[in-house]
């Protein structure tokens, strides 16, 4: 984590507060954290406002503490004035003076800017105290091109368009995705699975109870888990000093949500149950969701499932997560007439697969074995439950 978000702040200035006293909730790039008073005392001044993103270390508020709590007692020093304690704050944390503070800028607009060729001295900031955010960078470098467009007498008058501003999850799912493309050597292995028998099984076993809740992509994933478990060369990673082998056949889940792709991991799929595994995966989605995700729910893993079988692609060619090697890629089941032995047409339920891997760490063959393993097993249901 390098920087968050301010989403709410849940006091008020001059607001007495004690231990444990919720006072704001900071969204980083992976989940959204209710952050409680360590001491007694009483709010003096809010210095950053919500929904502002700001990096780590910045002063977000002021407060007095109470008697005994080794600060001056709220009772006997009124609190400090908005605009004082901001001063102070930011004086405090090493920020230019008032007349400097146009380039204040997030570490994300910065990147920006060097990436867009955009002079941070020409951009007006509309973060706290003057700072720059990302969307700041963003729009100024919108402008310029539309500045250019206006005085091409043959080119129409460019529409003023509006910045929509990211959420931190939003952000750092971008950053992460490029910098996967930039250094991961990406290959593609495209097939597809025959998968009516397992769908016939799925209708039956989720009219039992307690398994209501069964899905396709459960499947799928306690197929890849249990390759993961019989191949230790399918849960190896990339590292510097040589490739790293995971001891646990982890499997990383994306779920796509109004704030932007949050991914869960579940843990150790191959030594557990097709039932154990669905219910661990609906809690991790219903938590990703809702932008609730603990630490522990991130990270690790070898290889991740994208599934977008609910929508008409047929196949997802997905970027490998950093810190990964593998990511299979669902698209949707089609009904397709395929020749039997005879040669004879025969309707199948075909799935579009699609794995992408890290050429640093497997090779075609590696590659064509994971996904060969997965089909295999999606191809003989009964295998993912008795295993």
């Amino acid at each position: 984590m390098t920087e968050g978000t301010v989403v709410e702040w849940l006091v008020k200035p001059g607001q007495a507060v004690q231990p444990g006293d919720l006072l704001y909730i900071c969204e980083t790039e992976k989940i959204a954290n209710e952050i409680a008073a360590d001491e007694a005392g009483t709010i003096a001044a809010l210095v950053v406002a919500a929904g502002d993103t700001v990096p780590v270390g910045t002063v977000l508020a002021t407060w007095v503490g109470a008697e005994g709590a080794g600060a001056t007692p709220a009772r006997e020093t009124p609190p400090l004035p908005a605009t004082a304690a901001s001063s102070a704050a930011i004086e405090s944390a090493g920020l230019p003076p008032a007349g400097d503070r146009r380039r204040l800028a997030t570490p994300h607009a910065r990147k920006l800017a060097r990436a867009r060729g955009v002079d941070l001295a020409l951009v007006p900031g509309s973060g706290p105290k003057g700072r720059i955010k990302a969307s700041d960078v963003l729009a100024a470098a919108h402008r310029a091109p539309q500045v250019a467009a206006a005085a091409a007498p043959f080119r129409a008058a460019a529409t003023e368009a509006q910045v929509v501003p990211m959420s931190a999850a939003q952000r750092t799912v971008a950053a992460r995705m490029a910098q996967s493309k930039r250094e991961i050597p990406h290959f593609y292995l495209d097939a597809a699975a025959d998968i009516g028998a397992l769908l016939e099984l799925h209708k039956t076993i989720k009219q039992r109870p307690g398994c209501a809740g069964l899905t396709v992509t459960h499947w799928i994933v306690q197929a890849l888990g249990l390759a993961l478990e019989q191949e230790p060369l399918f849960r190896r990673v990339w590292h510097e000093d040589g490739l790293l082998e995971l001891p646990d056949s982890d499997v990383a889940l994306a779920a796509a949500t109004d704030k932007g792709l949050y991914v869960g991991v579940a843990r150790k799929v191959g030594a557990r149950s097709l039932l154990a595994n669905s219910n661990a995966l609906n809690e991790l989605t219903q938590r990703a969701r809702s932008g609730r995700l603990a630490p522990e729910d991130g990270g690790g893993g070898a290889t991740c499932v994208s599934n977008l079988g609910g929508t008409r692609v047929r196949h997802v060619f997905p970027i490998i997560l950093p810190g990964q090697s593998s990511i299979l890629g669902v698209g949707r089941t089609e009904a397709l007439f395929r020749p039997d032995a005879n040669g004879q047409p025969v309707i199948r339920q075909e799935l579009g697969l699609v794995l992408a891997c890290d050429h640093r760490v497997l090779n075609g063959i590696d590659g064509a074995r994971l996904l060969d393993t997965v089909i295999a097993r999606l191809e003989d249901p009964l295998s993912l439950l008795l295993t």
